[in-house]
């Protein structure tokens, strides 16, 4: 049974004055530097567990912090009680987790099952509530979350997308040049024009032929800008040099038109076939209505899914089954946030391992560092992301996050709400003490020095 819930706002940067002073009432895009955290506290036979889940309120999935934190407190003080699934039968964990959340939802706003997802009043907080779920669920098993979900062991997953690439194009064709190995896909998240987007396809192209390199692709935004002649053009462009074909290179449109036909998407689909050129759909996918009712694209295009916009968890799998049960054969790209953070790339990991199509994961590793709000976090090795080990999400909220960065904090228990003082002195205890961090990293680093020189010593004397 769940025992208590912890609803608390962390800014992704450090706190200024006036960030204090306006709270929780901001609006639009500044919403976007701040995160919600749900600590779910529950009880099972005799034992404490603790979950996490964050909520990324932001202009993608249509919300503001002020209306995230409100409907955020309606469900921790609805969720608080209930009865955690127990896991059995055909039904997966993220299922059972949505099916809980569901019921709190309909009880408060009185929505139906059909199409709830996407009525949900905040997707991003419904988000987050499944996924404190879930880390209590796997907890409870002691399986890390993408394992109890996937169902296969505990591997990394290949950060394949580099977002930072393309916004120096002329230093990214120097270190070509200069024999610097390229990998993954370079992505260009600023729209871009579809003369412009042949010319630097091209040129990048140019650099790549006869260097060695790793580039599977390169994904363009178009934001929707262009016509169909323009993407008539852009595909006579790039075919014409044969590069793409020749180094292997795949080139993928991020919404091309703002017209949604079918006319108009057969005549694109049948221009670029035989290609290497795709379409990816993603200001009109949301989750499974979305897909559905975009049913006659899906044999020919990628599909961006933005879990936090979806509306939970198990909303984005079942995208995926519902988009290959309609013929889907490209690959997903999981979107990400801006000011990313450690938690959520833990949770986009464990995600990209549960889709069976998942070809993009995005993850600027400089930004992470940026805003650690939790620890431990997902480490790079080589190409690679790799969860931090242990059950359920392995991780913890961080107490200087707690201290410098809080903005809100709300605690309810089965007799209402907890008073502020004893849920804070309580929420500071329960936090991972990070303020020895940075004085341990420095510590190995010359550790690792020190072990570095003796090495080489040692193997000159032998």
């Amino acid at each position: 049974m769940i025992t208590q819930i912890d609803i608390f706002t962390l800014k992704n940067k450090p706190v200024t004055k006036a960030d204090k002073e306006q709270g929780d009432s901001l609006s639009g895009r500044e919403s976007e530097a701040y995160s919600i955290f749900f600590k779910v506290t529950a009880e099972v036979d005799g034992k404490e567990y603790v979950g996490l889940g964050e909520a990324r309120p932001s202009s993608i999935s249509a919300e503001t912090l002020s209306r995230a934190t409100r409907y955020a407190k309606k469900l921790a003080r609805g969720l608080t009680g209930k009865s955690l699934p127990v896991p059995a039968g055909e039904k997966k964990p993220s299922q059972q987790v949505r099916e809980v959340v569901q019921q709190v939802v309909s009880e408060i706003f009185g929505y139906t099952e059909e199409g709830i997802s996407q009525q949900r009043p905040s997707p991003s907080v419904c988000f987050a509530a499944e996924c404190a779920l879930l880390d209590i669920l796997a907890k409870q098993q002691g399986v890390p979350v993408s394992q109890q979900v996937a169902g296969a062991s505990e591997d990394g997953m290949v950060r394949n997308v580099f977002n930072d690439r393309l916004k120096n194009t002329e230093k990214l064709l120097s270190d070509i040049a200069g024999g610097k190995v390229v990998e993954g896909w370079l992505r260009r998240g600023r729209r871009i024009e579809a003369d412009k987007a042949s010319a630097l396809v091209n040129s990048l192209l140019f650099a790549l032929g006869g260097k060695q390199h790793a580039v599977q692709g390169i994904i363009l935004n178009a934001g929707q800008r262009w016509q169909l002649d323009d993407w008539k053009r852009f595909c006579d462009d790039i075919t014409l040099t044969g590069l793409v074909e020749k180094l292997g290179v795949e080139v993928v449109v991020e919404d091309p038109f703002a017209e949604i036909s079918d006319a108009f998407y057969r005549e694109a689909f049948a221009y670029a076939k035989g290609k290497r050129i795709r379409i990816m759909l993603a200001k009109p996918i949301w989750g499974v209505e979305s897909i559905r009712t975009l049913a006659p694209y899906m044999p020919y295009v990628d599909l961006k899914v933005t879990p936090q916009k979806a509306g939970g968890f198990h909303e984005v799998l079942e995208t995926e089954r519902e988009a290959k049960a309609l013929g889907f054969k490209g690959g997903i790209f999981l979107g990400n946030l801006p000011n990313t953070t450690n938690f959520n790339t833990l949770v986009m990991l464990a995600l990209a391992r549960s889709l069976d199509t998942c070809r993009y994961f995005p993850a600027t590793f400089q930004k992470e560092r940026k805003v650690r709000l939790v620890h431990p976090r997902a480490e790079r090795e080589d190409n690679q992301l790799v969860a931090p080990e242990g059950a359920g999400w392995a991780t913890n909220v961080c107490r200087s996050a707690l201290r410098r960065r809080m903005m809100f904090h709300r605690a309810y228990g089965a007799e209402g709400r907890i008073p502020d003082r004893d849920a804070r002195k309580a929420l500071l205890r329960s936090a991972f003490d990070d303020r020895f961090l940075g004085r341990e990293a420095e510590q190995g680093k010359r550790f690792k020095y020190s072990d570095e020189k003796l090495a080489k010593a040692l193997e000159g004397a032998n």
